[in-house]
């Protein structure tokens, strides 16, 4: 093998380290630092996506929850339909809790309709029906608490022949025949979208009773969107499967208006290019756009709203927002940790100065296998402690080996001896029940191994018996640990007295006790186990306290074929059956 002198040991491989630690973080600067801003700038999008997420979740649930509240309610009671004033109170107390919530109305299958209605922004709330004054006539009332339709509000405008069953929800929802989303529109003579959700209603016979519906202004998560505080030059949206918009963090508006006649505006004609390039890509997920030289980290999340609609939550951030943050801080860090380096070089030197070059004569002297070299030692050594200490006790050491030396044998000689005698008796105590002097569970384990291999090699029966003092634990606590013990020591007594000094008799733990014989037939083993339970009884082992044992016993004719763990599960179980059926007894 090649030998290195300690001063390369030290100083080369610091040397390499600080070299490689320098170009490992140059490497990573400059190859991973793409990856990792990407990482960063997706996890900034994601939080924003992610709290966009939920407040459009948190806003749009109450319009499905009113719905199916309604459309269960009038379809368990449809006598609710003979009044529906009363109607009227419950939607417009419904509705107070969610100011954006324009419309929660009921229209029934003969043409008669009442709502609860909000103008976008929730600063006029009122009830509206086409049945209070003339039929289909519909006109605006004040909430009253005790009748609900209060009295007609003049500042509304009255709509002659409104049926309701004419309506786009009512349509729908009947077509259909379950609950359907209406398209985004914008509330006529409000600057705001909306969308409504109708679901149809039924009796127990399947007719139908009429719609009821719920519509929500999206103009609140059109100011919520613009008052995220986004990084510069970055963009988040809501909007359709198709692309159109519903919401978004710019102030251009949302539809345009030629008269009657209304247009959406999608992510492909917004007047702003980033979102055209972005509307082309409406594909849940990750991904890179490049708009006008600029690149930016876009990823949209689907939002699953119930009864199958599902809006795009986007998000749009520059690169170089994130990527310039990074590549300064990489630099810096590759600055820093190059100096660390060199300064780990420079102080590997040092230590092989003061280190090495004692360490190098101390060898010297070692290796001249003269201990007189040794004595010689200059005094002191070094200017480090620990080695001029080193070289002292080497020193020390050099006086005593001679001694040592001479009654090392006799030495050895006498602890060898000595360790083993120890270790007999060590293996005795430690296999020993210091209480019964039974073999203790670790002898058990010891020996059973043994006599079970014993009785494969040799083709003899082989026995377990697992027995247990009956109601052990009264002894101990009606007359104490004291005369449980003694009643321990005497069934210990008991069971050696009946088995072959062979055959081996151990307390297993507390009051149980395990026995193997092997090469004896069943009989046998019976007349023995039998012998000790009557002794127990006419020679009590504790004066006017009897004491009884229960048994499990397995007894194996040859080849013996079941390993240990299994018999003793099966003398355990067939244990916890004698105790179960009466104790004092014998199960095999």
């Amino acid at each position: 093998m090649k030998q290195i002198s300690l001063w390369s040991l030290i100083v080369v491989p610091f040397t390499l380290l600080a070299t490689l630690g320098g170009a490992t973080v140059y490497f990573f600067s400059a190859v991973t630092v793409s990856n990792v801003s990407d990482n960063v700038g997706l996890h900034y999008m994601r939080e924003i996506e992610t709290r966009v997420y939920d407040r459009v979740n948190d806003f749009m649930k109450p319009l499905n929850i009113m719905v199916e509240i309604n459309r269960d309610a009038i379809s368990n009671h449809p006598e609710y339909l003979d009044n529906l004033d009363l109607l009227a109170g419950r939607f417009y107390e419904q509705a107070l809790p969610y100011p954006y919530m324009t419309f929660i109305s009921m229209a029934t299958a003969d043409g008669r309709y009442v709502n609860s209605t909000r103008d976008p922004f929730g600063s006029s709330h009122h009830i509206a029906t086409n049945y209070t004054n003339e039929p289909y006539s519909l006109e605006a009332f004040y909430y009253d608490p005790i009748t609900y339709v209060g009295q007609p509000m003049t500042t509304e405008p009255v709509h002659k022949n409104y049926d309701p069953t004419t309506r786009p929800f009512y349509q729908d929802a009947a077509q259909a025949k379950e609950t359907v989303w209406g398209s985004i529109t914008p509330y006529y003579g409000y600057a705001s979208l909306g969308v409504g959700l109708a679901a149809p209603i039924y009796n127990k016979q399947g007719e139908l009773l009429g719609v009821t519906a719920t519509s929500v202004a999206l103009g609140a998560l059109d100011k919520y969107l613009k008052s995220i505080g986004l990084v510069d030059n970055s963009y988040v949206f809501l909007a359709e499967q198709n692309g159109d918009l519903i919401a978004s963090s710019r102030q251009e508006a949302l539809y345009s208006k030629d008269g009657e006649a209304f247009k959406r505006v999608s992510l492909t004609s917004h007047s702003d290019e980033v979102f055209v390039q972005a509307g082309k890509s409406l594909t849940p997920g990750t991904q890179h756009l490049n708009v006008d030289g600029e690149r930016f980290l876009y990823h949209i999340r689907p939002v699953e709203l119930p009864y199958g609609q599902t809006w795009y939550v986007g998000v749009l951030i520059p690169e170089a927002y994130y990527k310039n943050i990074l590549t300064e801080y990489s630099q810096a860090l590759m600055l820093i940790i190059l100096v660390i380096f060199i300064s780990i070089a420079l102080a590997g030197s040092l230590i092989a100065r003061y280190i090495g070059r004692p360490i190098v004569h101390l060898n010297d002297a070692v290796n001249a296998n003269s201990l007189e070299r040794i004595r010689q030692i200059a005094q002191p050594f070094s200017n480090v402690r620990e080695i001029n200490s080193l070289g002292r006790g080497l020193q020390k050491m050099a006086d005593k080996l001679s001694d040592v030396m001479q009654n090392l044998e006799q030495k050895v000689a006498q602890r060898t001896s000595h360790l083993k005698d120890e270790n007999e008796l060590l293996l005795e105590q430690s296999t020993t029940d210091e209480l019964t002097g039974l073999y203790n569970r670790r002898g058990f384990n010891l020996l059973s191994e043994q006599a079970l291999l014993q009785a494969r090699q040799f083709g003899q029966s082989f026995c377990i018996v697992l027995c247990d003092i009956d109601h052990f634990k009264c002894v101990n606590d009606t007359h104490g640990h004291s005369v449980g013990d003694q009643a321990l020591i005497g069934v210990a007594r008991v069971l050696q007295h009946h088995f072959r000094s062979h055959d081996i008799v151990a307390r297993y733990g507390g009051e149980e006790f395990m026995l193997i014989i092997v090469n004896m037939d069943k009989d046998g083993v019976m007349k023995r186990l039998n012998s000790v339970r009557h002794m127990l009884i006419e020679q009590p082992v504790l004066d006017h306290l009897p004491i009884t044992l229960s048994f499990g016993m397995a007894h194996l004719q040859p080849p013996v074929k079941s390993s240990l763990d299994e018999l003793i599960n099966d003398v355990d179980a067939k244990l916890y059956q004698a105790k179960n059926t009466g104790r004092d007894k014998i199960v095999e």
